[in-house]
């Protein structure tokens, strides 16, 4: 039990913000994967902070200061009418009187039409930048990983591998090749979900190979497997790194490890509210982008090559193909 929640509030809020400073996020990162009543005060603030959503969307107009003195003229004389009523009134009670309440009323509809839209933007931004700075996070692991492994990115699907469950086959899940960085201790396990989305806590067991559902991960990683062989970091050149994608918020086409035919004109992650995705580059480099054409030679990042059409043992057509598999596949 912390021994000051007033302090952890502050942080969390300062967190989900995007005010805190790099050390304060990284005590908070730390902290959230050790500490339950942390997590559950994040996803309280989560929650209440997710309230605003349930606004309707409202951009502050470009009349809105001449809309607000007409306001507030209709206010004055919504205080005028009421100043008679009350002069004609024989007694006056201690209760707020109307005039007060007509003037709290038209506070609060000016807070709420420029505050809410403000802050609900912010938010958003906020949540942008904590899972960019998640994501570059996993690139840091990615990159430690491959120099401790003769430049090899870490890998759990073949040439032959299914990731969807498809004829009665299991899937292979690709995040088990994430699951290796955070068993390595190259990364913590929060790092891989996206804060836009949430996520669960969990202890790594002895005898854990993967993540323990989808909860856990929010994020799609490359198929490793391609027609030149596993994905190595020395088969790019420094162009090719720059522009190779190989992880980002989850792909549209495969949540909850099912093909969805529907979302292979979606063109974003769902994790942002389709906004777009943080992606990141083979030589860690990490950006937002409002599409999915962003990888090498505006290679689509969600499809091995031009395939529509999934069955589970897809691979991508060349080196520089990337074809981000489901975040998590489930087990049977």
């Amino acid at each position: 039990m912390s021994q000051n929640p007033s302090r952890d509030e502050q942080l969390l809020i300062d967190c989900i913000l995007g005010c805190a400073t790099p050390e304060e996020a990284r005590e908070a990162q730390e902290r959230l994967a050790q500490e339950e009543s942390l997590h559950r005060l994040k996803v309280s603030l989560d929650n209440t902070f997710a309230a605003l959503d349930l606004l309707p969307e409202v951009e502050a107009p470009a009349d809105l200061a001449s809309r607000t003195a007409a306001r507030v003229a209709l206010v004055r004389a919504g205080e005028a009418y009421v100043a008679r009523r009350e002069s004609a009134r024989p007694w006056t009670t201690g209760t707020f009187s109307l005039r007060e309440l007509v003037a709290v009323a038209a506070c609060i509809l000016l807070l709420v039409a420029v505050f809410v839209p403000s802050l609900r933007q912010a938010r958003r931004a906020a949540l942008q930048n904590q899972c960019a700075s998640n994501v570059g996070q996993i690139g840091t692991a990615l990159s430690a990983y491959a120099s401790q492994n003769e430049e090899r990115l870490p890998s759990v699907l073949d040439e032959k591998a299914q990731w969807l469950r498809a004829g009665g086959q299991p899937a292979v899940s690709n995040s088990a090749a994430l699951f290796r960085l955070v068993k390595g201790g190259l990364a913590a396990a929060p790092a891989f979900q996206c804060p836009a989305v949430g996520g669960g806590t969990f202890a790594v067991q002895d005898g854990m190979n993967d993540f323990p559902g989808t909860e856990y991960v929010q994020v799609s990683y490359q198929h490793t497997a391609s027609p030149e062989g596993p994905l190595r970091r020395d088969q790019f050149s420094p162009a090719e790194a720059e522009s190779m994608v190989i992880l980002a918020d989850q792909s549209p086409l495969f949540l909850g490890g099912s093909f969805h035919p529907e979302a292979v004109g979606a063109g974003t992650s769902p994790n942002h509210g389709g906004a777009g995705q943080n992606v990141l580059y083979l030589n860690a480099g990490v950006r937002f982008v409002n599409n999915p054409n962003v990888g090498v030679g505006q290679n689509n990042i969600f499809l091995a090559g031009n395939l529509v059409d999934y069955r589970g043992d897809e691979r991508p057509v060349s080196r520089t193909d990337t074809f981000l598999t489901p975040a998590y596949s489930p087990k049977p």
